[in-house]
């Protein structure tokens, strides 16, 4: 080749690894759920190694005759040690990529780069112990480089892309073509840039450019994919925001409403008293018992919405669980007749907490166990504590082998005025304020459940906040 081809085709040769390089360098993969992204940094490592090594070939081919011994031997070093590392970051790279296969698949992969490399280590410490360290004996070496190391991980790279992205054509990603282009063209790679040395044929070069191109455009494409991935979670960071606004708004609303419609029903029901005790007959006594009924409903629904959206501070104290798991069932004792409910945990676990939220967790979470046990009356609750990240925790749990809930009604539960239960019969607040209550104590709510099975809900709460 002429001068200036030579310039050029090493040129945009190195260009090409160092665009996907900067491709995945910059480009997000810490919040990304593809299975490859961890390993992305190992090719961006060995692209920006490779891309280097090239343009230092560039120079060599232009003005090496100019470089004089000794020079011209740690020239060539320095390519053998640039072009070898290049080589043990794709290896790198090929290695954490396996995690795509089986288990099996993904051992002899693994060994088979194991080999490799300690097959080339033997042979570079081979090189290194000869009598003379010619440049014929370090170009030997980068022979050896490439057909040991470059082609195997090259080989097992692409296999490993096209599986994956066969598995997320599997999965419905249209996306999953992209990987998929991405491992053929590193199939090409290694044998254009491993397994045929370019001395056979100066064409062979220009082949090796359009390959390296080739694998820019797939992965670039392919890349695109955390762009989207990345997008999507702004948009829901978004919406959730919006979510979060919309529903304090509400809570706002919500418990002025509450507020002004208490004290009307708080007359209605001192006027029903006084017009109970001037009754006689029972017919109007059972109307005013209805209508009764309907306002103590009615102010139910007022107090669960004032006790969802208050946010004042409230004082802690120490409390133990049995105490208020005994007086919460208590107040459930009207309710709770006729089913067998039992507790489990030792009687000195205790925490510190406001001990009527702790009461108005165990209610609701028991109630609702009631309301979907039906004809199976067992009902468990059992409290116990752990360590989590080093913190301690409490972990109470209420277990019922009622209806359960299938998953789309598991991720909607605590959604404040979502409810499964007849009209007349249930706010959906129950769990909402669970919700609310375990988020105040830096804890969590978590629900199992099946449908027929039953349902487990286990509120995590800290023991100190």
């Amino acid at each position: 080749m002429s001068y200036f081809s030579t310039f050029l085709v090493y040129l945009f040769y190195g260009l090409a690894f160092f665009s996907i390089g900067c491709a995945i360098l910059f480009r997000n993969f810490r919040y990304s759920k593809l299975t490859i992204s961890h390993s992305l940094w190992a090719l961006a490592a060995f692209s920006f190694a490779y891309a280097f090594y090239e343009w230092s070939e560039l120079y060599i081919n232009l003005f090496g005759d100019r470089i004089q011994e000794p020079k011209s031997t740690y020239v060539e070093w320095l390519r053998l040690s640039k072009l070898s590392l290049a080589f043990l970051f794709l290896l790198l790279f090929a290695w954490m990529v396996t995690v795509v296969q089986s288990k099996r698949i993904r051992q002899i992969m693994r060994a088979v780069l194991l080999i490799v490399s300690a097959v080339y280590l033997a042979v570079f410490l081979n090189g290194l112990s000869g009598p003379s360290l010619s440049k014929e004996a370090i170009t030997s070496l980068e022979v050896y480089a490439r057909f040991i190391l470059a082609f195997p991980a090259t080989l097992i790279a692409g296999a490993c892309m096209i599986s994956y992205g066969r598995q997320l054509a599997d999965d419905k990603k249209a996306y999953g073509r992209y990987f998929r282009y991405t491992g053929y063209t590193f199939l090409f790679m290694s044998l254009s840039a491993g397994a045929f040395p370019v001395e056979m044929d100066s064409s062979f070069f220009y082949l090796r450019v359009g390959v390296a191109y080739l694998l820019l455009l797939f992965l670039y494409l392919a890349l695109n994919v955390f762009d989207k991935e990345k997008a999507r979670m702004v948009e829901s960071q978004l919406h959730q925001a919006y979510l979060s606004d919309k529903y304090k708004a509400i809570g706002q609303l919500a418990s002025g409403v509450a507020h002004e419609i208490n004290n009307p029903l708080a007359s209605s029901t001192l006027s029903l008293d006084m017009l109970e005790n001037r009754l006689t007959e029972q017919k109007q006594l059972d109307l005013v018992k209805r209508t009764r009924l309907g306002i103590d409903r009615a102010a139910t629904i007022c107090t669960a919405l004032l006790n969802y959206s208050r946010s004042a501070e409230e004082v802690t104290q120490k409390t133990f669980i049995n105490k208020a798991v005994s007086s919460a069932l208590q107040l459930l004792a009207h309710k709770a007749r006729g089913y067998n409910i039992s507790i489990c945990g030792n009687d000195t676990i205790y925490l510190f907490c406001n001990p009527i939220k702790l009461e108005e967790l165990v209610i609701n979470l028991v109630s609702n166990a009631i309301d979907a046990s039906g004809k199976n009356k067992d009902i468990m609750i059992r409290f116990e504590e752990k360590v989590i990240d080093g913190y301690e925790y409490i972990l109470l749990t209420v277990t019922d082998n009622g209806c359960g809930m299938d998953i789309q009604t598991q991720n909607k539960a605590v959604e404040p005025f979502f409810t499964t239960k007849p009209i007349g019969q249930g706010t959906g607040l129950g769990l909402a304020i669970c919700a609310q209550i375990a988020a105040d104590q830096k804890g969590t709510l978590a629900i199992n459940s099946s449908k027929g099975v039953g349902t487990t809900v286990t509120a995590t709460l800290a023991k100190e906040i």
